[in-house]
Parts: C-alpha cells; structure tokens; sequence
C-alpha cells in the first residue's frame, strides 16, 4: 500500500482564532488605508474575517489553476472591476500551495497602480517558490478547512482508492479529523 497525504483538519473556532491573530499581525500596517482582494475561492472565508476584524472592503479575483485535480495554467476568471489606484491592498488566500496563484495575482495587480500590495494566508507549504508576507502557520500536509467538506472527499476518495486503501479506511480518517458522520456519508457513500 502507497503512503497517504498527512491530513491537517481545521475546525471554524480555529480558523476564526487564525484570522484573528492575523487580523493583529496586520494591524501595524495601518490596515484602515488598505482594501481587500479576495483569490477566489479560497480566499473568500478568510477574506471575510479580516474584513469584519479590520472594517475593510473585499473586492475578489478569480484565478483558476486546477481543473479535475490537475494543475493547468493559471488563468484569470473573474477579473476586478475597482479603482484600486495608489490604495494598499491586502492579497487573501487561505493557503499558499506551490505559491504559483500568488506570482499570477501579484502579477496581475501590478497594471491597478496599487500603492503597495500585502499578500496574507492562513498556512503556506515549505515548497511555495514564493511565501505570503503574513501567515499563521507552515505545513507540508494536506489542510481540510471547514468550507470544503464535499470536495475534500471528493478529492481524496481517488488517492485512497489509487493507495489500496478502503473507504472504510477513509471514512475513519475524516470522522477521526472531526468531520460529523452524516457529512462524511453524505459525499462519500451517497
């Protein structure tokens, strides 16, 4: 049987707790000049918070590399439509994988004439050819936060089976990570 991804489960307190320590680091950059954009999807949840903690606007970027669990090109999806002319912005995603989304959006800010750009995440891997500027924590597995349940057991339902392992076996991992029963049989059994 092949190795399985380390799993890292994140529950909503936790999260909640993150952005607050986050929602702190920032306070030293004057955040009440800054504006929000949000990386689509995963920077929404977070995005939220900081808005809430720092009273800031949230504008999103859609920036799509994975299609079908394989990495593609990185297209923009859903463009800005706001004059972000000289504002500090805060760049949100709530995990900095390869670091290849975060090169894409910086590199797209970069024709709004933005003031400064900050990029900010949750968890960034040890791998990422480029880091967030603020983050809580550094990891290599595999981070199950609390907004993603269906696709998390859609996306490891594949490696499991591949691995030879059961879906037994994966549903006691989940429940084990704190995953309620009728979620977990709910998008793993049907």
């Amino acid at each position: 049987m092949k190795n399985l991804p380390q799993l890292q489960f994140i529950t909503w307190a936790e999260f909640h707790d993150m952005g607050f320590d986050l929602a702190g680091q920032l306070k030293q950059l004057r955040p009440d000049s800054c504006t929000i954009v949000s990386v689509a999807r995963g920077g929404h949840a977070l995005a939220r918070l900081l808005s809430d903690f720092l009273k800031l606007p949230i504008f999103s970027v859609s920036i799509q590399s994975y299609q079908d669990l394989q990495q593609h090109e990185l297209r923009i999806t859903q463009e800005l439509n706001v004059d972000l002319n000289g504002r500090n912005v805060l760049l949100v995603d709530e995990i900095i994988d390869s670091g290849k989304t975060l090169v894409r959006a910086l590199e797209y800010l970069q024709d709004f004439g933005t003031g400064s750009v900050t990029s900010v995440s949750l968890h960034v891997k040890p791998h990422a050819v480029l880091k967030s500027d603020f983050f809580c924590e550094e990891t290599d597995k595999w981070v199950v936060y609390p907004y993603e349940v269906r696709e998390t057991i859609e996306a490891l339902r594949p490696i499991w089976e591949k691995a030879g392992h059961s879906t037994d076996h994966l549903r006691t991992t989940l429940l084990e990570g704190g995953l309620k029963p009728d979620w977990v049989d709910t998008y793993l059994i049907g």
